[in-house]
């Protein structure tokens, strides 16, 4: 069946007369008509019928616009999704948790490119919550994210890129503030704030087990520059990756020498698609890791 003469005839049913329906499709009367019989011979029943009121709907034509209206609907949000898929396999989308500055995609970007020069890029800043909705929804190939339970959750994995410790925020005016480096010896009897100890798994166990008199508490409301910045006017001292160092001045950020660092990397949901495996495959490269191994 020709899809023009449906598309023809959907648009005729809203007119009461073939010259009026003509003039507002672009087309002369007689040609309107010839494709208006074409379909006619085709489905064969009549589908339009004149009378002194103009043309109207046959009953066979009344259910046929019906049903063809919502098949053509159908076959239009068909092709949406196609094209949006083809976009997919064309395309690579890799979210970061906005407000954070992302360290993994603005080292990635060039090289990947230089690989893949044909697949169109597109970073994507969101809430954590919406990073991973989208990712579960198909609507992102990864997110920038740390190794703890988040990341596994709901059969997503995990692909460890980078591994860091931690440096110390305080605020500027903080007796340790002008210190090169800091110890954990150092901390003693500080109050240290950890935003969500899930991404530092072991960290407060050991903390607790060899410096009892660091007092650790866990904040978990969104990292921002304005909470972070209320959080230490009263002498406290936090913990953040070292990426993050030059997020919220004017707190100051000092090392902290350790031994306990974490990693960081992509979260995925399998099948990975042949450009995110591509795109993994150059990070291992550039940060030096492969198949999980630590770099």
């Amino acid at each position: 069946m020709n899809t023009r003469n449906v598309d023809t005839f959907i648009a005729v049913s809203k007119y009461t007369s073939i010259s009026a329906a003509a003039e507002a499709l672009f087309i002369t009367g007689p040609a309107l008509q010839q494709q208006l019989n074409r379909l006619e011979g085709e489905v064969g029943f009549r589908l339009l019928e004149r009378g002194p009121g103009g043309i109207r709907l046959t009953e066979a034509g009344k259910v046929f616009l019906e049903g063809m209206t919502k098949v053509r609907a159908d076959v239009e949000a068909l092709l949406v999704r196609c094209r949006e898929t083809e976009t997919r396999n064309r395309s690579l989308r890799i979210g970061a948790i906005l407000g954070l500055k992302p360290d993994l995609y603005p080292r990635l970007s060039r090289p990947f490119y230089q690989k893949c020069p044909d697949v169109i890029q597109k970073p994507v800043m969101e809430s954590e919550d919406q990073l991973f909705i989208d990712l579960d929804n198909g609507a992102l190939d990864a997110v920038e994210y740390f190794e703890c339970p988040r990341a596994h959750a709901s059969g997503r994995n995990f692909e460890p890129l980078i591994w860091e410790g931690r440096d110390c925020l305080m605020s500027a005016g903080h007796p340790l503030a002008g210190r090169e480096e800091l110890t954990l010896e150092d901390l003693q009897g500080q109050n240290i704030i950890v935003y969500r100890f899930d991404r530092i798994p072991g960290f407060r166990e050991y903390v607790e087990a060899r410096y009892p008199e660091i007092r650790l508490s866990e904040d978990p409301r969104p990292m921002d520059f304005y909470t972070m910045i209320r959080s230490f006017e009263d002498g406290h001292v936090g913990l953040l990756p070292p990426h993050l160092r030059d997020e919220f001045l004017p707190l100051k950020t000092v090392p902290l020498r350790m031994d306990m660092r974490w990693p960081i990397g992509l979260v995925y949901r399998e099948p990975m698609s042949p450009i995110l495996a591509q795109f993994i495959e150059v990070a291992r490269q550039v940060f030096g890791t492969r198949d999980g191994a630590e770099g």
